[in-house]
């Protein structure tokens, strides 16, 4: 099942494989080395329009994207992704992919199993959402959530990306919003996470990973109060360990911040993997 080539060389280094049938790559950091311990990995989940192929990805030649994950390389961690079928929102197969991924990066002896975590922004923010409460429950540590989709019912009902949502997942752009929404239900990420509180209450801790949602509070696209903040208040109330970054005055254009967002994100990381 690893399709990760186990004869990694020292230093940084950029290799393609697939995962789930999907294509997916492994950077290292330039401190890799074969005879240390195994490093910690973050796996980078795509927005809209995000991309990975054989020998490319948007996230590795992007500069404004590039820099979080330079970011995260410069602070010893190995970073990862997956195309997991394209524009998905969230849509099982990508969270097959996702999932895949994980298991594939977490038997290879250079990736340390026990730290390995996801961070995404946008649609990215729905599959780990989905990966994490779905597959993965209880697996993962650790993830960020950056200017994410959390609630489908909130983009169906502010219009704006209804069309390329419900396209995502098989359904006329048409379809009525309680429709739309009742469909979705179980896929959608605040109401399934609804679910496992109410199936599992006082097991936050024991099934839910560290979670840090970085959002700007006027972000246009994906709803402050509908989206980060809706989910953080499920997860105050079932006990899970969650904290929030937000960007006062700013929209959908964390990415543009910069060391000021990507900053916040490895600290995340480094201090969730300490143990």
């Amino acid at each position: 099942m690893v399709n990760i080539p186990c004869k990694l060389k020292n230093g940084a280094q950029t290799v393609y494989f697939k995962a789930g049938g999907q294509w997916c790559y492994l950077r290292t950091p330039s401190s890799f080395h074969l005879d240390n311990p195994p490093i910690p990995c973050v796996i980078q989940c795509h927005g809209n329009r995000g991309y990975v192929k054989n020998g490319e990805a948007d996230w590795l030649v992007e500069k404004q994207k590039q820099l979080f994950l330079d970011f995260l390389n410069q602070h010893g961690f190995a970073v990862s992704g997956s195309h997991a079928t394209g524009n998905h929102w969230g849509r099982p197969s990508a969270v097959t992919a996702n999932a895949m991924l994980f298991d594939s990066l977490a038997q290879h002896p250079s990736i340390n199993q026990g730290k390995i975590g996801f961070m995404g922004g946008g649609l990215g923010g729905a599959v780990i959402w989905n990966t994490v409460t779905g597959p993965l429950l209880g697996k993962v540590n650790a993830v960020v959530l950056q200017q994410a989709t959390l609630s489908y019912e909130s983009v169906i009902r502010n219009r704006k990306f209804k069309g390329p949502l419900l396209r995502a997942y098989g359904i006329p752009a048409s379809t009525s919003d309680e429709t739309a929404i009742q469909t979705l239900s179980y896929n959608d990420p605040i109401r399934r996470t609804q679910i496992l509180a109410k199936e599992y209450p006082g097991k936050a801790i024991d099934l839910l990973p560290k979670v840090l949602f970085v959002h700007g509070d006027e972000d246009e696209n994906m709803l402050y109060l509908e989206n980060p903040i809706a989910l953080s208040k499920i997860l105050d109330r079932w006990g899970a360990d969650y904290s929030l970054h937000t960007f006062k005055g700013i929209g959908h254009a964390t990415y543009d911040l910069g060391e000021t967002a990507a900053r916040p994100i490895v600290t995340f990381f480094s201090n969730a993997f300490k143990a």
